[in-house]
């Protein structure tokens, strides 16, 4: 029975065969027909391999079906990989749908030319002829929407987690944020309350001993004091948008060098060395007074935080773009779960590019000494240098990337847009 059935259809192999040798003119006239579609996107840096994709695999499905062979390929999967190609590329659902179309159409058209008189198909090879071109179109649309489904939940999903860890960490910078604040004003008053107590002592003692070490205890809080007002002074300014930018055309390399000069004395009295090293001469258009300002925090940051060892200062010329300045120190590094572990976190950059700081998260610092008190207790407040530098580096469209290991130090790299663009993208 089978014999016989494949007999009435020996005409549908000889379109096989016709189809076969006019592979070339099909898959030509296909991409013509799509190119002349003004709903399609012009696909014209597509060659002629990518263009054609698995429908060639498509081609040897439908011939072998019409030559009464099993396939060799599953039309489905064949159809799946060719939609992940488009979409790999760009294309719309829409627009895979109306390229299927246009193969489908212009095969049904070769059929016609070729049974045009009615004569090489009679009914029975004309029906399954025209049966097995629509098993291929729905076969080929099956396989092709379902892979958009599925890479387009996918994608949703990823977007989905990717706004929701984004929203999450915004919260937590907001809160770590206001956290700091209330330390910052803790510390304010805390401060305030030691001055005021070693004032008053100091009209009652009577011995020069005691009247020194209470003018030192002054010192040292008016000191801390004065850095906590300007911190906030500055984050207020920034956080209130009165920040704008002066730029102008000078030597980056003598301002580095002139804060590294200032900066000595304060490293010789931790018995800490400074290394500054860079080209003599790098000529930027760009903003002296916040550039000073981000390289005066993340430098006396580092002599603060810093035991033994030194700070080292380097700034180059990355490319016709960017310069970048960076800062490293031999301190203890930042340490797990701490306050600034979110902040810092998101300043970690993409790949490390220094080998000492592999596989370790930027965290917060570990403190060693103490402006205030000999306990090693660490003033929450000290954080808001960071947001301020972020901050600055926002404002400027620069980008600030940190590397730290415990024990290992850390390294703070800042790429600056050489010629400063106020509204440019970083």
């Amino acid at each position: 029975m089978a014999k016989k059935e494949s007999g009435k259809l020996d005409k549908a192999k000889d379109l096989a065969l016709h189809l076969r040798a006019r592979r070339e003119i099909i898959l030509n006239r296909w991409r013509e027909r799509c190119a002349d579609d003004p709903s399609l996107s012009s696909k014209s840096s597509f060659s002629r391999e990518e263009f054609n994709d698995q429908v060639p695999l498509l081609l040897d499905v439908l011939d072998q079906r019409l030559q009464q062979i099993e396939p060799t390929h599953d039309p489905i999967v064949i159809a799946n990989e060719h939609g992940i190609h488009r979409w790999q590329n760009g294309y719309s659902l829409r627009e895979l749908v109306i390229e299927l179309e246009h193969l489908i159409a212009i095969l049904i058209d070769e059929v016609d030319r070729y049974n045009l008189d009615f004569s090489k198909l009679d009914a029975a090879n004309a029906s399954y002829v025209y049966r097995e071109l629509s098993r291929i179109y729905a076969e080929a649309n099956r396989g092709s929407v379902v892979s958009y489904n599925d890479l387009g939940q996918t994608a949703a999903a990823e977007q989905a987690s990717s706004l929701q860890k984004a929203l999450d960490q915004l919260l937590q910078l907001g809160k770590k944020r206001n956290e700091h604040l209330r330390h910052s004003s803790h510390d304010l008053r805390s401060s305030f309350s030691v001055i005021l107590m070693a004032s008053q002592l100091s009209q009652t003692q009577s011995s020069d001993t005691e009247r020194a070490e209470l003018m030192n205890i002054l010192n040292k809080n008016l000191t801390s004091l004065r850095d906590m007002l300007l911190q906030l002074t500055d984050y207020a300014r920034i956080e209130a948008g009165q920040e704008t930018l002066d730029i102008k055309d000078f030597n980056v390399a003598n301002l580095i060098k002139e804060i590294v000069e200032n900066a000595q004395p304060v490293a010789e009295l931790r018995k800490l060395k400074i290394t500054a090293e860079g080209p003599d001469t790098l000529k930027i258009s760009s903003d002296k007074v916040q550039i000073q300002r981000v390289l005066q925090n993340l430098l006396y940051n580092a002599l603060k935080y810093t035991e033994s060892g030194g700070v080292y200062i380097t700034w180059s010329n990355e490319n016709e773009r960017r310069w970048v300045l960076s800062v490293q120190d031999t301190g203890p590094g930042f340490r797990e779960n701490s306050p600034a572990a979110v902040f810092a976190e998101q300043l970690k950059p993409a790949t490390h590019t220094t080998g000492i700081h592999n596989h370790v998260p930027p965290i917060e610092r570990v403190p060693l000494i103490s402006d205030d008190s000999d306990n090693g207790s660490f003033k929450e407040s000290e954080g808001l240098g960071l947001f301020i530098v972020k901050k600055i580096c926002e404002l400027m469209k620069a980008t600030m990337d940190i590397e730290s290991a415990p024990g290992k130090g850390t390294l703070v790299r800042v790429r600056f847009q050489s010629k400063q663009e106020l509204n440019a993208a970083p």
